[in-house]
C-alpha cells in the first residue's frame, strides 16, 4: 500500500467523522428548533385560552351596556313626558316606582342596591382570601337582572340616580359569570383580574371613556401593581368600548361645549367652585351613610315600606314644584347649562338635587351616584358663575370644574373624575384646570371624612355579607355519648 492510498483512506475517515458530527449538529439544531416551536405554540395556546374569556365577556358587556343605556334613557324621558302632561301624576308614579324598586332588591338580590361600585370593590378585596365565598353575593347573574330592572323602575319614578355605577357592577358580574363557566381543564385565569377588567370595561362602555375606565381601575379598584393585570384591563376596556360604539356609534357623553383656555382670569371662581363642590360632595356621602344606618333600624317589612313611601313623597314634592331639573340623572340639566347662552339657574336647584339624590339613594333600590354627582356639581358651577357675572365659555369652564369637584368629593378619585369629565367633552385645553380642581376638592373632602363614601360602604357590605353567610351555616350537633 503506497503513501497515496494511505493518505486517501485517512481523508475518507476524516470526511466520515466530519459528516457524522455535521449530521449530529443539524439534527440537534432541528431538535432545538422543534422544541422552541412547540413551546411557542404551547405559549400561544395558553395566551389564546386566557384571552378568550376576556374577549367574550367584553363583547357581552358592550352589548348589555348599550341596551341598558337605551332602556334607562327611555324610562327617564318617559317620566319627563308624563310630568309635562300632568305633574300630579308624579305623586302616584314615584311611590309605586320606589316601592317596587326597593322590593325587587330586598326580595331577590340585597347587594344589588345602590351604586354597585362598593360591592365590586368588596369582591376585589376578598378575592383569593378566606372570605372569597361572599363574592357571589356581590356579582352574579341575578345581580345583573335585578340591577337593571330596579334602577330603570326607580328613574321612571323620578329618582335622582345614574346608570354608570350599576353598569360597573353589571359588567363585573358578566365577567364573573363567564369565568365560572370555564371548564376545569381551562388554563388558570385570575379572578381578581376578571373583576378589575369587568369594572373598568363597564365604566368605559357606560360613559364612552376608555381612559377613564383604565384610570378608575388603577386609582379606585387596584391594590397591586398594574403590570399584573394590564393585559386583561386593556382588552376589556377596548373590546367593551368598541362594542358599545359599534351599536350606538361614536359619541361624547356631553358633546363639544365651547371652553376658554384662559382659565387664569377666573382662577378665584375655579377655586371657590372646587372647594364648595368638593365639600358638598363629601358631605352628601356622609349624610347618606347616616340615613342608611337609621333605615337599617327599621326591622319589620311594614316599617320599611312606610319609610320607602315617605322617601318617595319627599322626592315627589320638590319635583312637583321645581320641575325636571330636580329629577333623573341630570344629563339634560348639564347639556342645558353647557350649550345654552342662558345659564341662569335658581340658587336652590343644586341643594334640591342633592336632597333628592340623598333620599333616592338611601332607602333601597338600585341606582348610581356618578351622573347625579356630575349634574349637582354642574349646578353649583352655574350658580358660582352667575354670582360672579362670569358668562360664555368661561362659565362653561366653571361648570366643568363643579362637575369634576363634586364627583371627586363623593368618590375620592380625583384623577378618574378629571379624566372622565375631560373625555366626556374632548376639551384638551382645560385638563390642567380640571386636575387642579380635583386635587383641591379631594383635599377639602378629606377634612369632611377621612374615608370615601365607597370605602365605607365597601366595609359595611363585606361585614354584612360575611355575617349573613356565617348565620346560614348551621353548627354541627355532636351527640353526647352515655358513659353507661
Amino acid at each position: 500500500m503506497n503513501v497515496e492510498t494511505i493518505k486517501f483512506k485517512h481523508l475518507r475517515i476524516i470526511a466520515k467523522i466530519k459528516n457524522h458530527f455535521l449530521s449530529q449538529m443539524i439534527m440537534e439544531y432541528f431538535k432545538e428548533l422543534y422544541i422552541a416551536a412547540k413551546e411557542a405554540n404551547s405559549q400561544f395556546k395558553l395566551q389564546f385560552f386566557q384571552f378568550l374569556p376576556f374577549l367574550l365577556a367584553s363583547l357581552i358587556t358592550g352589548a348589555v351596556a348599550f341596551g341598558y343605556y337605551k332602556a334607562f334613557r327611555y324610562a327617564e324621558e318617559l317620566s319627563f313626558s308624563i310630568y309635562e302632561q300632568n305633574r300630579l301624576y308624579i305623586f302616584l308614579i314615584t311611590p309605586i316606582s320606589f316601592l317596587l324598586s326597593w322590593w325587587l332588591v330586598k326580595r331577590y338580590a340585597p347587594y344589588s342596591r345602590g351604586s354597585g361600585i362598593p360591592q365590586v370593590m368588596g369582591a376585589i378585596e376578598v378575592s383569593g382570601r378566606k372570605k372569597n365565598y361572599i363574592i357571589k353575593s356581590f356579582v352574579s347573574l341575578r345581580i345583573i337582572i335585578v340591577k337593571i330592572l330596579s334602577s330603570i323602575i326607580k328613574v321612571f319614578g323620578g329618582g335622582v340616580l345614574g346608570r354608570e355605577g350599576p353598569t360597573i357592577q353589571i359588567s363585573s358580574s358578566i365577567f364573573v359569570v363567564i369565568h365560572k363557566m370555564l371548564p376545569s381543564w381551562w388554563p388558570h385565569v385570575s379572578q381578581k383580574n376578571i373583576l378589575i377588567a369587568g369594572a373598568a370595561s363597564g365604566l368605559a362602555a357606560a360613559f364612552n371613556t376608555p381612559l377613564g375606565g383604565i384610570i378608575f381601575a388603577i386609582e379606585e379598584l387596584s391594590k397591586f401593581h398594574v403590570k399584573h393585570y394590564q393585559f386583561s384591563l386593556f382588552i376589556g376596556v377596548i373590546i367593551a368600548g368598541l362594542t358599545a360604539q359599534g351599536l350606538g356609534g361614536s359619541y361624547l357623553y356631553l358633546g363639544y361645549p365651547k371652553l376658554t383656555s384662559e382659565g387664569w382670569s377666573v382662577l378665584y371662581a375655579i377655586l371657590i367652585t372646587a372647594l364648595l363642590s368638593g365639600y358638598l360632595g363629601s358631605k352628601t356621602g356622609v349624610i347618606m351613610l347616616k340615613i342608611m344606618d337609621l333605615f337599617s333600624l327599621a326591622k319589620s317589612n311594614t316599617a320599611q315600606i312606610g319609610v320607602v313611601l315617605l322617601s318617595a313623597f319627599l322626592v315627589a314634592i320638590p319635583i312637583y314644584y321645581f320641575g325636571t331639573n330636580v329629577m333623573g340623572s341630570g344629563k339634560e340639566l348639564m347639556e342645558s347649562l353647557l350649550f345654552n347662552d342662558n345659564k341662569q339657574l335658581e340658587w336652590y336647584i343644586p341643594f334640591v338635587r342633592i336632597s333628592n339624590l340623598i333620599t333616592s339613594f338611601s332607602f333601597g333600590g338600585s341606582g348610581g351616584v356618578f351622573a347625579p354627582s356630575l349634574s349637582s356639581g354642574a349646578a353649583i358651577g352655574a350658580i358660582v358663575s352667575q354670582y360672579f357675572d362670569i358668562v360664555g365659555t368661561k362659565a362653561n369652564l366653571i361648570i366643568l370644574v363643579g362637575m369634576t369637584s363634586f364627583l371627586t368629593g363623593m368618590t375620592r378619585a380625583p384623577f378618574t373624575s378629571a379624566i372622565i369629565v375631560f373625555e366626556m367633552t374632548d376639551r384638551h385645553s382645560v385638563i390642567f384646570f380640571l386636575l387642579f380642581a380635583a386635587i383641591i376638592a379631594n383635599m377639602i373632602a378629606t377634612f369632611v371624612d377621612k374615608q370615601s363614601f365607597y370605602d365605607r360602604l365597601k366595609a359595611k357590605y363585606i361585614k354584612d355579607a360575611t355575617s349573613s353567610k356565617e348565620q346560614k351555616v348551621e353548627p354541627k350537633v355532636v351527640p353526647i355519648e352515655s358513659s353507661q
